[in-house]
């Protein structure tokens, strides 16, 4: 037996959502509503259930057509729909209270249809009846691992005929059956969840921290019933199949932590939100697993009793949209007690509350303001104001961002308030700012006795004479930077040192010996001469230019200089502007338009390519500011010149942290030696969470935030040893290379690209580093990379040849039939192999301007293109046999060429317009007994014409279609001597909407 991602993926993780409670839905003798493939019966028993109503037929179709009018908004990313979704106004269309109150089912390959294309997910999740959900499967070490689901997947979320399913859609699992690599730059392995988002969806990891019981009970009739209904009750009795049906398998575990009843429920009720920011749109995001579980902690020392708590998220995990997901928990858990809730967020400066205020506005929060002492005074005195809406289903909950310095002793809570209420107070980067005997932090903790103060730090102060928890009795979750980075939320940085050459050029200006250490004071003092300035100007210059041109071929990368006085950064942007093609913003606290530049310098993602972000700087120059909270992708080197201390240099070297396309570091340029702090203040972290991250040996197994050019050599010569038997023949003759590859399978294959792509990244880390490279043979190597990946390629195409559904535009067949042609002792001259490649390439060129692939014509050529191809390699080790197979692509193209013209004919028929070719083409084999293409010309004008009519320039619903053109669809058929019964005119309007009209 064959096995494949149905026995070894689908199958057991579609039984395994039974386990969960869900109910197996077959699509057989059932009715679907295909607008949205809503199950019609379940929907409207469901409905009727959690409403406690008896729906009229009427009213059903109504809502059936409400929902279809929601999914089809092509521009809000299905953000109508979600918010009917969340109406508990009306007609409820999910009970969001009462998760167990809904009806859970799972369905296999439903499809979806729109505009002639379509396309199955392996699962689909319907809640009532409704697809809310699906999951993706690959099986184990499949080509291009889970990223070839990704990828699919960003295809079809940005096709227009599928926005509206994806609108629809609020979870979106894939999984290979694998267990997550951490290494991976590129993750090929293991399970990931997003939310539709077009063709921007990130993929997030899950990883549990609050295990699910699971009943591993399966009856045998349960599993027959499934597999009987899927056609593959041959897999039953085989290992494979009962392996992968184990509850723990990595699958299945996925569907667990996701879709069981009540945590799907949740994650839709409080775990998805639409943002939309001027700079980058609207977009659909879903909460991230530490964000989820930190919530449940909230919760649950909430109700021990905690009134002050830490979150220890680290930088770039989402703390500010964290407290955003815990308004809507907190308050609906305080509603039950009859206690509304009020929310702030307070920051110490300027700059975050104007960031905070946008970031919560871009959410569909109310932003209170509050600009003075006084107006504090009112807010804090007042009652719960709640901001009306006029969007159904949505609710403005309230947030008051205030500057911590608003608080004052007279802002106190009026016990006299008849509303029982919570003040829940979130405080930002609570490692500042807030000292256990200031005035700030006593009037903040002063203003509410009995209010809940939560911080949010991704770098909590851990001295020995004072601690974060000092003030806030407790964490209540924690997620560090090794986390974080394995999940893909930041990355590792890099610290690379300056030239040896500077190095001495600068010791010169402070007239040190070698051993000597440049103190503080001199530091200060010699960073404002102008030669020092030139210096290191004119080298951060050359040095960016390398890394964007050379390194990483990419001119949207942008780098941060971090000065050691104001004064200094001043003198730095003179240079620049005096000097230098590159654009520097200057941000200091008394410069003007500080928030523009800001802005500006993050950047706006180009229409025509969301992964590219587009700005007029390329570089920002700072003392203080932007060194925490200031979030910009791009932002990938960060020139340090000046020493940081303690939890401010983490916060500092977070700003080049954040995911950007597939690069795998940011880059620290290190003028001042920031090595010993930066350990120093690890270490005090990794101790402080030592009992959280400790293995099974107790000790604690942490990836450092930091690598430097020494861990990088290290990396080479292990490299070195993995490349050994191939650098000879990389170095001295690629012919032989190819040889030695030609016989390897593709996973060795994968290995071996991955090596020789890792030695070109540690050629580039240590030039940037200034280290000496010429021993390495880069440009070999580039080429060796190069053979290898057209190696994979080869396998690919080679299997795909023998996959019934792979469209022929995706395969080289060029590249195959040479490699084929080299099978056995032929006699081919160099002519001959021209021709077949040539006549190849034409077949291509047919099949790709074909424009009826649904048709069974143009499928069985592109069966016979591949078993022509397939014969090359099993048969072609004779002349003779060679010759006949070239003659069968001869006649082959022949085929396909006269299929086009005979299309291409019916399309000039109907004045270009190629969907009433695939409509007659369809008419003419549905009806091949009694119509002829004449007849079926005639039928078509008379339709046309009718349509035209009706259409009068405006879109109609596929409801009006139905109703409106029975009738000259019927006499249509009744002029040209045919009579349709009503389910035959319904299937010919069906075959307009789904080809003309949509």
């Amino acid at each position: 037996m064959i096995h494949n991602e149905d026995s070894r993926v689908k199958l057991p993780a579609l039984i395994h959502f039974l386990r969960l409670g869900y109910e197996y839905q077959t699509k057989k003798a059932v009715s679907i509503d295909t607008r949205n493939n809503i199950f019609v019966d379940v929907f409207r028993e469901s409905i009727n259930r959690i409403n406690n109503i008896e729906c009229s037929e009427s009213r059903l179709k109504e809502l059936l057509l409400e929902i279809e009018t929601l999914t089809d908004n092509r521009k809000d990313k299905g953000k109508s729909f979600f918010n009917r979704l969340m109406d508990n106004m009306g007609i409820k269309l999910i009970d969001l209270k009462e998760p167990m109150n809904n009806d859970f089912r799972v369905v296999s390959e439903l499809t979806f249809s729109r505009d002639g294309e379509s396309f199955r997910p392996d699962i689909t999740i319907l809640v009532n009846g409704i697809p809310l959900a699906f999951v993706e499967v690959k099986k184990p070490n499949n080509t291009n691992g889970i990223q070839a689901e990704f990828q699919r997947n960003q295809c079809r979320s940005s096709r227009e005929e599928f926005v509206p399913y994806f609108n629809q859609m609020q979870i979106l699992g894939f999984s290979n059956n694998l267990e997550y690599d951490d290494n991976e730059l590129v993750k090929m392995s293991g399970s990931f969840y997003t939310t539709p988002n077009g063709g921007s969806s990130s993929y997030n990891h899950f990883r549990e921290e609050r295990k699910i019981p699971v009943n591993e009970y399966l009856s045998e009739a349960l599993i027959d019933r499934v597999l009987m209904d899927n056609g593959i009750m041959s897999i039953k009795e085989t290992n494979e199949f009962h392996s992968n049906l184990k509850p723990d398998m990595p699958c299945n575990l996925f569907i667990t932590s996701l879709f069981s009843k009540e945590r799907f429920i949740s994650f839709i009720r409080y775990g998805i939100v639409y943002v939309d920011s001027i700079r980058d749109g609207l977009n659909k995001h879903i909460i991230r697993y530490p964000q989820f579980f930190a919530l449940h902690a909230l919760i649950e020392k909430l109700e021990r009793g905690m009134s002050r708590g830490v979150l220890w998220h680290t930088q770039g995990s989402g703390k500010t949209a964290f407290a955003y997901f815990a308004t809507n928990v907190l308050r609906d858990h305080y509603q039950e007690k009859n206690i509304i809730t009020k929310f702030y967020f307070v920051v110490d400066r300027l700059d975050l509350l104007i960031q905070a205020t946008g970031e919560f506005s871009a959410r569909g929060m109310s932003i209170a303001s509050i600009n003075n002492k006084d107006d504090f005074v009112k807010n804090i005195k007042s009652p719960v104001i709640v901001s009306p809406t006029s969007n159904v289903g949505e609710y403005k909950e309230t947030m008051n961002v205030v500057n911590i310095q608003k608080f004052s002793q007279e802002a106190t809570v009026d016990s006299s308030l008849d509303k029982k209420i919570q003040r829940i107070y979130f405080l930002d980067e609570v490692h500042r700012s807030y000292k256990p005997k200031g005035t700030f932090l006593s009037n903040l903790l002063g203003v509410d006795p009995n209010g809940i103060f939560i911080g949010l730090t991704g770098t909590p102060i851990l001295r020995e004479e004072f601690k974060t928890t000092d003030l806030f009795s407790e964490y209540i979750h924690k997620y560090y930077y090794n986390k974080s980075i394995a999940d893909g939320y930041t990355l590792k940085i890099k610290k690379e040192n300056i030239s040896t050459k500077l190095k001495t050029e600068v010791r010169e200006l402070f007239r040190l010996g070698e051993k000597d250490n440049v103190t503080s004071a001199q530091w200060e003092l010699v960073g404002k001469e102008q030669t020092f300035v030139d210096k290191i100007c004119a080298y951060i210059e050359e040095d960016f230019d390398v890394f964007r041109k050379e390194v990483y071929n990419d001119l949207s990368l942008s780098y941060m200089i971090v000065t050691s006085s104001s004064e200094q950064a001043r003198m730095i942007q003179d240079w620049f502007e005096e000097n230098s093609d590159l654009k520097t913003a200057l941000v200091l606290y008394d410069e003007e338009n500080n928030k523009e530049k800001q802005e500006e310098f993050r950047g706006k993602r180009n229409e025509n390519n969301p992964n590219m972000i587009e700005s007029e700087y390329q570089g920002v120059i700072v003392y203080n500011m932007l060194l925490t909270g200031f979030d910009a992708p791009r932002l990938k080197r960060l020139y340090l010149l000046r020493r940081i201390r303690e939890h401010s240099l983490l916060q500092t070297l977070a700003r080049v942290n954040r995911p950007y396309k597939k690069m795998r570091y940011g880059y620290i340029v290190d003028f001042v030696d920031i090595t010993e702090e930066y350990e120093e203040t690890n270490r005090r972290y990794l101790e402080e969470l030592r009992d959280d991250i400790a293995d099974e040996d107790g000790q604690a197994d942490v990836d450092d935030m930091f690598v430097d050019v020494e861990e990088v050599k290290k990396q080479l010569k292990a490299l070195n040893n993995k490349l050994f038997i191939y650098m000879g023949n990389i170095e001295n003759d690629l012919v032989d290379f190819r040889k030695q590859i030609e016989v390897m399978e593709e996973p060795y294959l994968r290995e071996l690209r991955a090596n020789l792509n890792a030695y070109k990244e540690c050629y580039n880390e240590l030039r940037m580093a200034k280290e000496d490279v010429s021993h390495m043979p880069i440009e070999r190597v580039k080429k060796a990379h190069n053979e290898v990946s057209s190696r994979i390629k080869f396998k690919n195409d080679e299997e795909r040849l023998s996959n019934p559904d792979s469209n022929v535009d995706d395969i080289d067949f060029e590249g195959l039939i040479v490699e084929f042609l080299k099978v056995g002792e032929i006699d081919l001259d160099f002519t001959t192999e021209n021709d077949v490649q040539t006549i190849v390439s034409k077949i291509k060129n047919e099949f790709h301007q074909n424009l009826d692939k649904g048709d069974q014509a143009f499928i069985n050529l592109q069966q016979e293109f591949k078993d022509l191809t397939l014969a090359l390699k099993h048969e072609g080790d004779s002349t003779k046999r060679v010759k006949e197979i070239i003659t069968g692509f001869e006649n082959l193209h022949k085929k396909i060429r006269q299929l086009n013209i005979d299309n291409n004919a019916i399309i000039a028929s109907y004045k270009g317009d190629d969907s009433c070719m695939r409509i007659h083409k369809q008419l003419l084999e549905n009806y091949s007994e009694t119509l002829d293409n004449a007849t079926v010309y005639s039928v078509m004008n008379e339709i046309i014409e009718e349509i035209d009519k009706l259409l009068g320039g405006i879109q109609p619903t596929t409801d009006i279609m139905k109703r409106e053109m029975m009738r000259p669809v019927r006499n249509a058929f009744l002029n040209n001597g045919l009579r349709l019964g009503r389910s035959q005119v319904m299937d010919v309007i069906k075959l307009f909407i789904d080809d003309k009209l949509n």
